[in-house]
C-alpha cells in the first residue's frame, strides 16, 4: 500500500488533486441528464404486446440482436412481429430495446447511432416530423427510400427515455399512408407503456 501513496508532499497534493480531477468529471458526464434515470431493468417491459392495427401477426421469440455495437450498451432485446408467412411479407413490424450504462451514454448514441446514419448506405433516409409522444425525453421519425421517385421502403421511430433507447421499424408494402399511420400508432403505444414503467 506505501507503493500507492507518494511520499513528497507534494506529490501527495498532485494525487488528490488528480482524484479530484477524475470524480468532477465523472459528476459532470453524467449530472446534466441525472434526473432522466428510469428504474433499472424495465426494458423488456417497454416492448409491444403486438403492433398496433387488427392484422393477423405472428411473433418470433425475442431475440437479442448481434450488432450494430454501441457504447455504453448494457443490454439489448428485440421483438419482431410478420403479417404473413410470404417472401417477402406483407408487413414486418420490428421493435428494439437498447438499455445503457447511463442517460449521458444513451443521449450520444441516440446522436450517433440513429437510423438516418446508420442505414444511409441502403438509400435515402429522410426525416419526419409531424409525429410527437409525449414522456419521452428525445425522438426522432425517418423513412427510408431505397429507390428514388418510389415511396418509402421503411419507417423508424427513435425514442430516448432516460437510458433507454428504443427503435421501432416498419417494413410493409401497404400504402405509404397506412405504413406511417402505423408507426404513429406503434410509438404512442410504446408511449403509454412507458409512462406505466
Amino acid at each position: 500500500m506505501n507503493w500507492i501513496v507518494p511520499k513528497s508532499r507534494r506529490g501527495r497534493i498532485a494525487a488528490g488533486g488528480f482524484l479530484l480531477m477524475v470524480l468532477m468529471g465523472l459528476s459532470l458526464w453524467n449530472l446534466p441528464l441525472a434526473s432522466q434515470w428510469r428504474e433499472d431493468g424495465r426494458g423488456e417491459g417497454l416492448l409491444l404486446q403486438a403492433p398496433p392495427n387488427t392484422a393477423a401477426w405472428e411473433r418470433s421469440p425475442d431475440e437479442v440482436p448481434g450488432a450494430p455495437f454501441m457504447r455504453g450498451l448494457d443490454k439489448r432485446v428485440q421483438r419482431l412481429f410478420v403479417q404473413d408467412a410470404s417472401d417477402p411479407p406483407v408487413a414486418t413490424f420490428a421493435q428494439t430495446v437498447m438499455g445503457f450504462d447511463s442517460p449521458t451514454w444513451a443521449w450520444l448514441v441516440f446522436r450517433d447511432g440513429s437510423p438516418d446514419k446508420r442505414y444511409a448506405r441502403y438509400g435515402n433516409v429522410e426525416r419526419i416530423e409531424g409525429i410527437g409522444v409525449p414522456g419521452t425525453d428525445e425522438q426522432r421519425y425517418f423513412c427510408l427510400r431505397v429507390d428514388e421517385g418510389h415511396p418509402c421502403d421503411r419507417w423508424y421511430g427513435w425514442l430516448r427515455y432516460g437510458q433507454y433507447l428504443i427503435e421501432a421499424e416498419v417494413i410493409d408494402r401497404m400504402p405509404e399512408a397506412d405504413s406511417l399511420r402505423m408507426l404513429k400508432d406503434s410509438v404512442a403505444g410504446i408511449g403509454a407503456v412507458a409512462r406505466l414503467i
